[in-house]
Formats: structure tokens, C-alpha cells, sequence
């Protein structure tokens, strides 16, 4: 099962060709071009609690399910799953709508993803 000496020996590193021929870009310093018109899932989450199954089984309408967050207080913006900005909640033309109060730091999200 164990490779011998002699085979060991033998072994060589492998060089493979490139995948892709390295091009300059010609985007003008603009690499998110490409990309731009990509679909991404953006979740405004009010707040978040937890419940034993016996109390989601007893749910009807008009059951009021506290969450964590206050009245007033800032909501989360959530993009695929990571939290990139706080936001206020406003009504537009008798719509829910956000307005962005801040942006999440790249080094506050990494921070995130390691809690």
C-alpha cells in the first residue's frame, strides 16, 4: 500500500499550463463592470428572537412576536447572508422603504464572520 523508496524517488512536481492567458485589463480601472448587472439578495432584517417549537405551533394571526431591536432603532441590511449597513425605515409613498444611515467597514464584516 506504501510507497517505496525507489517510487519515491521517481515522484516529479507536475506544471500545469495557465487556465487563462494573463491579458491587461482594459476596463479602466472600472474591474466591477463585468459584474454589474449580477442579482444579489438584499434582506432588511427588524430584528431577531428565538422560540421554542411548541410556541411556533400556537402561532395565529395576531400572535406579536417581540424581537431585539427597539422601536426607532436601526434595522440591518443584509446581502447574501452579510451584514453590510444599518438603515432606517421610512415610508414612500405608503411603502416601507431605507434609508442607509452607515456602511459596515470591511474590517468590521471579517470580524463578523469570525463570531
Amino acid at each position: 500500500m506504501f510507497m517505496s523508496e525507489k517510487q519515491i524517488k521517481q515522484i516529479k512536481a507536475v506544471q500545469f499550463a495557465p487556465l487563462f492567458e494573463e491579458t491587461k485589463s482594459t476596463t479602466s480601472g472600472n474591474e466591477l463592470h463585468s459584474i454589474e448587472d449580477v442579482n444579489l439578495q438584499l434582506i432588511v432584517e427588524l430584528g431577531k428572537t428565538q422560540l421554542r417549537v411548541k410556541e411556533i405551533l400556537k402561532m395565529k394571526p395576531g400572535v406579536i412576536i417581540p424581537v431585539d431591536k427597539l422601536a426607532g432603532e436601526h434595522v440591518d441590511v443584509v446581502i447574501n447572508g452579510s451584514g453590510i449597513a444599518e438603515a432606517e425605515v421610512v415610508v414612500v409613498d405608503e411603502k416601507f422603504a431605507i434609508r442607509i444611515t452607515d456602511i459596515v467597514s470591511k474590517q468590521e464584516r471579517e470580524e463578523r464572520m469570525h463570531d
